[in-house]
């Protein structure tokens, strides 16, 4: 079920003046401004789950000189940033990770994660482990991704 600069992402929550939903999907989206281009920006994660670092490396940070990457400190900062303005929204992808973070929650912010993602504010896309490589990726690596992602 998560701003800093991790494995080459630009993560920067914006904050878009505008009315909050309080569903999920477009229906939590600003309302767009009539006569206006309205573009949404939301800002998301693709933290490759043990590409150039183990697991441990890249959620703990360890092993900086192979690359610069501490996932846990995404989600933290995230949450954080997401509580302090209703305005912010961000979508994560890796699951790996979450679930990593979400055992070292403890209940009551695990209580606010799960309102952010009621009202749509934090959003999780894909369902696997990990964004798998879908330009040259094994039907079966796809359905193990998944399988274990969505349980």
């Amino acid at each position: 079920m998560g701003i800093q600069v991790y494995l080459g992402l630009f993560l920067v929550l914006l904050s878009v003046p505008g009315h909050y939903g309080s569903k999920c999907g477009y229906e939590s989206c600003h309302k767009p401004v009539p006569g206006m281009l309205n573009v949404h920006l939301v800002p998301h994660t693709h933290d490759d789950v043990g590409w150039l670092k183990t697991v441990d490396q890249y959620y703990y940070g360890s092993k900086s000189l192979i690359q610069k990457a501490g996932v846990q400190y995404i989600l933290d900062s995230v949450v954080q940033e997401l509580l302090k303005d209703s305005n912010k929204r961000f979508i994560y992808v890796e699951s790996a990770f979450f679930f990593k973070w979400w055992k070292e929650q403890d209940d009551d912010l695990k209580e606010k994660v799960k309102m952010l993602v009621n009202e749509g504010r934090l959003e999780f896309i894909g369902g696997a482990w990990s964004m798998n490589d879908e330009a040259a990726s094994y039907y079966q690596s796809v359905i193990d991704q998944f399988s274990l992602g969505l349980k």
